[in-house]
């Protein structure tokens, strides 16, 4: 498996969703599973987030923007 780590500062607030968004373009990740991570120092927790998916673009979804490792 693959990752990516992106730094809350990534994430976009949506407003109807009241939710922070992190978008993702499968031409990049592939059209596997994803799997998201929250890091913390040296290590990764698990996390609540929501992932909607369209034929392009993968979304995550969280409450709160975190430091995020994204394995695809």
């Amino acid at each position: 498996m693959q990752f990516i780590d992106f730094k809350k500062e990534h994430f976009s607030y949506d407003r109807e969703k009241k939710q922070y968004l992190l978008e993702l373009f499968k031409e990049g990740i592939g059209y596997g599973e994803i799997k998201v991570l929250q890091k913390q120092c040296d290590t990764f927790a698990n996390i609540a987030y929501e992932i909607i998916h369209d034929p392009e673009r993968a979304y995550i979804l969280m409450k709160s923007p975190y430091d995020i490792r994204v394995f695809f």
